[in-house]
């Protein structure tokens, strides 16, 4: 997906009603601005009718632990994760559109097929999400759920590993004090996800070689 007038026009008029907000209680108007900004990544999502990419997850909890995995997602609801290591290494889930899911569990039980409910354990990773919310719908579906909960935000531009990231970065009351969404301005994916308690970084999500509308055949998510 290449860069639009309308993006940069987006872009312009976001981050300079943002810069108003940081000190003031959210109002109306507030809010209106983190929906506009989460709705237009909708609307550029809802031209993809598949992608693949590389995660890299990493909790910074009691311990550090990492999670390396391959996704596909091919609408209307066809997933596929790949363990890659270190967590679950060879353990393989699939989602299919009539919300069965059936994975390979790794170790000595890599090569059985089995059903895996939704809340199993092995729906989960080092971060505590579950792959039912590993698709880019629902994790914007998420944020847009958590607005009446925000208690300051801004979204700017920032300069992170050498590429120009559009943030949004809002705090709230809870056990989840801060998040931060690091978005490709060009695509409008979300590259990065962040979440902060009390001040620490507890985990953190990042997306690399993003391939989108690649022809992905419903195949790839048979077991």
């Amino acid at each position: 997906m290449k860069k639009t007038a309308f993006h940069f026009a987006f872009f312009s008029i976001l981050v300079w009603g943002a810069a108003f907000s940081d000190t003031l209680a959210l109002e109306a108007r507030d809010k209106q601005l983190i929906t506009d900004l989460l709705l237009a990544l909708k609307v550029s999502y809802a031209k993809v009718n598949d992608y693949s990419a590389t995660m890299r997850l990493e909790s910074f909890e009691d311990e550090y632990r990492l999670q390396n995995q391959k996704m596909w997602f091919k609408k209307p609801g066809y997933l596929r994760l790949e363990q890659l290591g270190p967590f679950k290494k060879g353990a393989v889930l699939v989602i299919l559109p009539d919300g069965s899911i059936k994975g390979h569990l790794g170790g000595l039980l890599s090569f059985v097929v089995v059903s895996i409910d939704a809340d199993d354990e092995n729906m989960y990773g080092v971060t505590q999400d579950s792959a039912l919310n590993s698709d880019y719908d629902r994790i914007i579906d998420i944020a847009l759920g958590l607005r009446d909960r925000v208690i300051s935000y801004s979204i700017n531009t920032e300069f992170i590993n050498n590429k120009t990231r559009l943030v949004l970065d809002t705090t709230y009351n809870g056990r989840i004090t801060r998040m931060r969404l690091l978005i490709d301005p060009g695509t409008l994916f979300i590259v990065g996800l962040e979440r902060y308690s009390k001040g620490k970084l507890i985990h953190k999500i990042s997306w690399f070689d993003i391939q989108t509308n690649k022809g992905i055949r419903a195949s790839r998510f048979a077991l």
